[in-house]
């Protein structure tokens, strides 16, 4: 299947072609991805990663707008997550490249500059931050997820180039910020673009891919996710006279049973919903913190778990939020002590679940891509997590989906990216933008 917007007097090339012209890049591939790995772009501190990628685009002859993060413009929007770090000057990236004959269609590539913590740098083998190249994968934290797929579509891009033409279409390419725990800088993004399309100032986007590191499949639905945190006060003592108080530990531990109690119930075959029925677990609810007491003398006085849920696409934030609270509250009831006080407060993902449709022209396009690479269909995943991705489906209803590299280890020990792989998503990406947008020489 081909279907493009190709000026007349500019050939398409085939797959050969566009893959030979991806192999001569994977040295900057390699030299592009492990200086972006060096780039410590945790939560609140995006800003290197972000000036690094404008680097990246303004090598490629892009210029980049800055969108910052304003949270008191985003708190009205119904995607909009509560913050877990101040805005502090904080920008997203965007740049397009803009054709000359604009005879195609667009697509915006959106990916994310941020990662999550490391654990422990003595876990790694060699730094979480190395970007070392080590029999074919490249490591480091946020190697997989997901500056590769970011370096894969701006080598694609540049691919085509390296051929003698262009996209004959707007190419947006996208850095955003917390992805990791709010998806408010594409949020943001999103807000940015509504407003220039309804005062005539920019075109909207025909397609958007995200290339998270979906293990070089296409994205069909993901889960609603949410954070919360409950804080529980109990009664200190000291640790010899330990009846008299009331060990909020305790308390907290039961309430991750009753959870953990609903995890179990809402992962029963006969209440998934249709899109995981083959997934024997997708519903996760991860304890991810737990902090108590100050002295191992006394019996601690609050204790506070930090704890990431999930939920079907057909239940609403709000509706789990009432479920889990109402468990939390039950056990907070059962304690039947006037002294224990349990406080639930939401920060964080407020992310509902959605699906996406890959029948529309520019997602059967893809998977036409995928399959002149790969020589076979590319298989349709059920991501039992969240990306930016809903963003674009809710706010803008663009057609997206996520499609990116073979990653291992993300958000664990020794995260890293396949290298081949990224070879392969690069020519797929360079093949749909030929075939999605249509190409045009470059200019003289």
């Amino acid at each position: 299947m081909q279907d493009s917007s190709t000026t007349p007097d500019t050939p398409t090339f085939d797959v050969a072609k566009i893959s030979e012209a991806v192999q001569s890049l994977i040295p900057y591939m390699i030299k592009s991805l492990s200086d972006f790995v060096a780039i410590a772009s945790l939560p609140g501190n995006e800003t290197p990663a972000a000036e690094y990628m404008e680097q990246l685009l303004a090598d490629l002859g892009l210029q980049s707008e800055r969108i910052h993060l304003n949270t008191e413009t985003l708190k009205g929007l119904p995607l909009f997550s509560p913050p877990c770090c101040p805005d502090g000057g904080r920008y997203n990236i965007l740049a397009t490249h803009k054709p000359k004959s604009a005879s195609g269609r667009s697509v915006l590539f959106n990916g994310h500059l941020d990662v999550v913590p490391t654990g422990p740098h003595d876990f790694w083998t060699n730094g979480p931050f190395s970007g070392e190249v080590r029999d074919g994968w490249l490591y480091g934290r946020g190697a997989g997820d997901m500056k590769a797929g970011i370096v894969c579509t701006l080598a694609a891009f540049k691919a085509l180039r390296s051929l003698g033409v262009q996209p004959a279409a707007n190419v947006g390419f996208n850095g955003v910020l917390e992805e990791e725990n709010t998806g408010n800088g594409t949020l943001a993004v999103v807000s940015a673009l509504r407003n220039a399309i309804s005062t005539a100032k920019l075109t909207a986007f025909d397609a958007v891919l995200i290339p998270e590191p979906t293990q070089e499949t296409l994205q069909k639905v993901q889960l609603g996710v949410f954070w919360l945190y409950v804080d529980i006060i109990g009664k200190p003592a000291h640790a010899g006279y330990m009846t008299t108080g009331l060990n909020p530990v305790e308390i907290g531990l039961q309430i991750v049973d009753t959870l953990k109690e609903l995890e179990h119930e809402w992962n029963l075959p006969e209440n998934r919903h249709p899109d995981y029925l083959e997934l024997e677990h997708p519903i996760n609810f991860n304890l991810g913190q737990i902090h108590a007491g100050d002295w191992n003398s006394s019996v601690p006085s609050v204790c506070t778990l930090g704890l990431r849920l999930s939920c079907y696409p057909d239940i609403s934030i709000e509706e789990a939020k009432a479920i889990v609270t109402k468990r939390i509250r039950d056990v907070e009831a059962r304690s039947n002590d006037p002294d224990v006080k349990v406080n639930i407060r939401h920060e964080g993902f407020n992310a509902p679940g959605c699906e996406f449709d890959l029948t529309t022209p520019p997602m059967l396009l893809l998977a036409d891509a995928h399959l002149r690479v790969f020589g076979q269909e590319p298989a349709a995943r059920s991501m039992t997590a969240t990306t930016d991705a809903r963003h674009f489906k809710i706010m803008l209803d663009v057609p997206v989906t996520c499609y990116g590299p073979e990653a291992s280890n993300i958000h664990g020990f020794d995260e890293c990216v396949s290298i081949a792989s990224m070879v392969r998503v690069t020519t797929v990406l360079a093949l749909f933008m030929q075939d999605w947008c249509g190409i045009e020489p470059l200019p003289a």
